[in-house]
């Protein structure tokens, strides 16, 4: 692995990040949810609304082919690891009226009853950063942290392994806007 992570600014335009977000906000929202099985809420740890998407869904045929494309490539550069899935996509609203935030976890849950394991945790910044405050994603125990004014920038993607802790801070003004996925392969041995 040659690094923690890795970001690519103007990844997508202004224009297809609110694209995103016009669609993606055609789907009935859930309560976000913690661990493996994804039915237990607890709003103390974990403050957002989600949708998910799936790879079928033709209004994002084009989004999920330019995530693999990217990953793909800073897989093979950055982080060696073996993937082979992207199940699907998770559209994540943090809004100021709940505070919304996520505490410290990582991607990966060890224990479970797949053969497979999260290896690669991406975000994609769908929201312009001068609509929200707060909201800030830090990466914990790495050498350094991912520039904030860089990451925040709407259409910027950023990839890590997904075994590296993360958290986000609390929106404390507007809505913050993510699009994450999650690539997954065989279990790490």
């Amino acid at each position: 692995m040659r690094g923690e992570w890795v970001y690519n600014e103007n990844f997508w335009t202004k224009e297809t990040c609110e694209n995103i977000i016009e669609l993606a906000l055609k789907i009935p929202p859930e309560n976000s949810t913690i661990g493996f099985d994804g039915k237990e809420v607890n709003n103390e740890f974990r403050k957002s609304k989600i949708r998910w998407i799936k790879p079928d869904n033709p209004d994002f045929y084009q989004v999920f082919s330019s995530y693999w494309s990217f990953v793909l490539g800073v897989n093979k550069e950055w982080f060696g690891l073996n993937i082979n899935s992207l199940p699907y996509l998770q559209f994540t609203e943090y809004d100021e009226s709940y505070k919304g935030e996520y505490k410290s976890h990582q991607d990966v849950f060890w224990i479970n009853s797949s053969n497979s394991h999260r290896k690669i945790s991406t975000i994609i910044q769908l929201s312009d950063d001068s609509t929200y405050a707060g909201g800030n994603l830090v990466l914990e125990n790495c050498s350094e942290n991912p520039p904030y004014d860089k990451v925040r920038k709407q259409g910027t993607i950023l990839a890590f392994p997904s075994f590296i802790y993360h958290k986000l801070t609390p929106v404390t003004k507007g809505k913050r806007y993510s699009l994450v996925g999650w690539f997954e392969g065989p279990k790490f041995t």
